[in-house]
């Protein structure tokens, strides 16, 4: 499905099921973890999604309620195949990982005590966060770098990883300024300088 072509309704479909089931079974760490795989899958392999299109994505899927992954899988299948494709790709992301928890919820009682286990958990919680540190830092080039956003993010960071505050207020708050700070001001600017 490069940009070009039009692969009919079932190939779109079926590329859907295999990229998003893949990414159900192979991510672990939570949505976050699962972004920089996104942009590495879709953007740069695939040419699905530009960047910009991509983290757009994101940010609604972020801005919206439900797990970031399931919520971007769903807009990158609508945005391909239409509603139903935004169906395919949510059930195929979220299938492998109900599958592990019902075969693993079995088996939980009798292996949550192992070492071998609890240390293999440990090395998937250190990968975890280097895709998360890897996400981040792949979404904040696509920031523009302004004391504006330093200011903002600085705010954000500080409230809510150090004092603790709900993080929805900053999502609301972030799109307050990115509609006044690049929205509304600009237009006024515009006006002011068109003034006689």
């Amino acid at each position: 499905m490069r940009p070009g072509q039009t692969p009919s309704l079932a190939k779109r479909l079926l590329a859907l099921t295999l990229t998003f089931g893949k990414f159900g079974g192979i991510t672990f760490g939570g949505g976050y973890a699962i972004v920089a795989l996104l942009e590495d899958e879709l953007v740069r392999k695939k040419g699905w999604l530009t960047q910009d299109e991509l983290f757009n994505i994101i940010t609604i899927g972020e801005s919206t309620p439900g797990p970031i992954a399931v919520n971007t899988a769903t807009f990158v299948g609508y945005r391909l195949a239409g509603v139903l494709g935004g169906v395919v790709a949510t059930a195929a992301l979220v299938f492998p990982a109900w599958l592990v928890i019902v075969i693993v919820s079995g088996f939980y009682l009798q292996f949550r005590e192992n070492t071998w286990v609890a240390a293999a958990l440990a090395g998937i919680r250190v990968a975890a966060i280097v895709l998360i540190a890897r996400a981040f830092i792949r979404m904040g080039q696509g920031v523009p770098r302004n004391a504006a956003n330093a200011i903002a993010g600085a705010l954000a960071f500080v409230s809510v990883a150090l004092l603790g505050l709900n993080a929805l207020w900053f999502v609301v708050g972030g799109l307050l300024f990115g509609v006044l700070w690049y929205g509304v001001r600009p237009r006024l600017a515009a006006r002011g300088g068109a003034g006689p």
